[in-house]
This record gives structure tokens, sequence and C-alpha cells, in this order.
């Protein structure tokens, strides 16, 4: 499956950012999935400057630690390397790698509805030079499926910290996805700042497209734009 989108960020009346993220998941085994991916073009302003280059590029898979019989995973560990690829330089990324791990697990709640809760542990970069720090993250989405094609969904998350000496930040994103078949989908939707350090606003978009054999229930639907994506990423921050 291959996942192409684009997200704009607008953290203060005249800081805004935007990048194109790529990524590539392919089932190895009925238990094994790879990953890799890649934060695309980015460009960044603050009113003063303005800056492009190519991002971070992520590698990781996940593993289905446990299933229902046939059915889609319940709880599985999604461990990522996201490597330095963007000049730190032009404040585009920190210049250190990120090594990260996520549990994710969830359940069916009626005939249409879904849940998903995750929670992720990373160390973090934050330059060349200077020592890792934690970063702990929870998330916890919902999603129904109201139609054969339209799945809304909301979710909200919470990170310890995106910086060594910075606060927690919080949000919350809301969107759809609509199936295009059985192989193809279109997403978008908002993400609004709940801690004073959250970007403000944030509106992102994207294409799904399944590529080869599908598997059970395993199609379009299950593209992810999931918090445990965001780990190791760093938003501008809110200048309010």
């Amino acid at each position: 499956q291959v996942e192409i989108g684009g997200l704009y960020t607008h953290a203060g009346s005249r800081q805004h950012a935007f990048g194109s993220p790529v990524t590539a998941r392919a089932g190895l085994t009925a238990w094994l999935e790879a990953r890799v991916g890649t934060d695309g073009v980015l460009t960044q302003s603050d009113g003063l400057s303005h800056v492009i280059g190519m991002g971070n590029v992520q590698l990781g898979c996940k593993l289905r630690l446990w299933a229902d019989p046939g059915g889609a995973p319940v709880l599985s560990l999604l461990p990522t390397i996201n490597l330095p690829a963007a000049s730190a330089a032009k404040s585009l990324g920190s210049g250190s790698a990120d090594y990260t791990v996520a549990l994710l697990t969830g359940r069916d709640l009626g005939r249409h509805g879904h849940v998903d809760v995750n929670y992720g542990i990373g160390s973090l970069g934050s330059g060349e030079s200077e020592p890792h720090f934690i970063q702990h993250l929870v998330s916890i989405s919902t999603s129904a499926a109201v139609s054969d094609n339209w799945n809304p969904y909301l979710e909200a998350f919470w990170f310890s910290r995106q910086d060594p000496a910075g606060p927690a930040v919080a949000a919350v994103d809301a969107g759809a996805i609509y199936e295009l078949g059985a192989r193809y989908a279109v997403d978008g939707g908002v993400q609004i700042g709940v801690s004073r350090t959250a970007p403000a606003l944030a509106a992102f978009g994207g294409l799904s497209i399944v590529v080869g054999d599908i598997l059970g229930a395993h199609g379009v639907h299950a593209r992810q734009r999931k918090a445990q994506g965001r780990m190791g990423r760093r938003a501008p921050a809110s200048s309010h």
C-alpha cells in the first residue's frame, strides 16, 4: 500500500509549514509488515525567512502480536527508526536519528464503530552533539463506517514533549476517509491544538493505493493517519 499526502501547519499569524509525506507498506507475512516513508519536501516560514528542503526518512515494521482468528490485528508492535535526512542548518530536522516503538491496540464497537488506543515511547535526537531525550505518546481515536464508502473519525493525542526542555503537547483532529473501491481511498481533515504550545491549526489530505494482493479485511481502509506516525517529528510551535 502506498500513501501520498500533504500537511499544512499554521502555528501563528506568520508561522506556517508544509510537508508532503509518502509512505509505502508491504505485508511480508500474515504477522509482519515492512514500512518505509519520507516527510517529502518540507517548507517552513516564520515571516522573516523561508526555507525548503527534503524531510527525514522513516524505516519500520509492524509486528502482529495477537489478532482475532482471520481478522485484523488487535495488538501490534511498531518499531521505527527516523533517519536524519532533513537539514539541521535549515531547522527542518535535528540532524540526529530518532528511535521509537509504539504499542497499538483496538477493537470494534457494535456493527459499525471502532476504537484504537496507542502508546509510544521514543529516544529522540536534539542535535549532533546533544544527548537524546525520551518522548511519550498516548492517543485514542474512534471511527464509524457510516456507509460503504465513508469512514469519519475523531482522534485525541498527547506528547510528553517535543524538545528536551519543552512542555507537553496535546491536540485533537477530525477527518474522514472515502473509499473508492477496494484499492483506492482519499482522506482529509483538520487538527486543532489544545495545549498552548501545540500548533493552532493544521489541515491534511491524502491518497492511498493498494498494489498487489489484498488479504482478508486489510484493504485500503486500513490507512493509518494516526498519532504514532508523528513521533519524532517536530511541528512549528505556536507563538502564543
